[in-house]
């Protein structure tokens, strides 16, 4: 399609913040959705915006169930593996804090499955690594992880456009 329709913008804002295909699945779906180069650059802007604000939708998800697990009808087993993982993961951060926000960057940068900002925010929350500095890794990673699947996409697209339709 070549006209900019609010619809596919949509579903590419909405692949993008969801957790199973962030941009991994948005941007190629916005390199096949659109066919003129000026609704591709806005569906991809949309889209990368879309990942970019999953941590900021992600830890108050994290805090939110926090919340719920410190309340006192939670069951009290629910609450040791809770505390038993948070504090696993406090203790491993100890040996990670030199380069543990370029880890995450590189973490979420690699278009893998469970590699993208939903993952790198529980695993940021989990090793308690400072808020503000996972959430620059993490959407650094994003830009990255962006970056990969747009080259790596639009390449794919490309050559078997050529090789089936020319």
């Amino acid at each position: 399609m070549s006209i900019l329709s609010p619809e596919y913008l949509a579903i590419g804002f909405i692949l993008s913040i969801s957790p199973i295909s962030e941009v991994r699945g948005a941007i190629p779906y916005v390199l096949l959705a659109f066919s003129d180069g000026y609704s591709r650059v806005v569906g991809l802007i949309v889209s990368i915006i879309g990942n970019l604000i999953v941590p900021l939708i992600a830890y108050p998800l994290l805090d939110l169930l926090k919340y719920v697990i410190q309340s006192r009808r939670t069951p009290r087993f629910i609450k040791h593996f809770y505390n038993w993982i948070i504090s696993l993961g406090k203790r491993k951060s100890l040996s990670l804090r030199r380069g543990s926000y370029i880890a995450l960057a590189l973490f979420v940068g690699v278009p893998l499955p469970t590699t993208g900002a939903w993952t790198g925010t529980l695993v940021a929350y989990i090793l308690g690594l400072e808020r503000k500095k996972s959430i620059l890794a993490i959407e650094a990673g994003v830009l990255i992880a962006s970056i990969i699947v747009l080259v790596v996409a639009y390449t794919g697209i490309e050559l078997l456009t050529r090789l089936f339709l020319a």
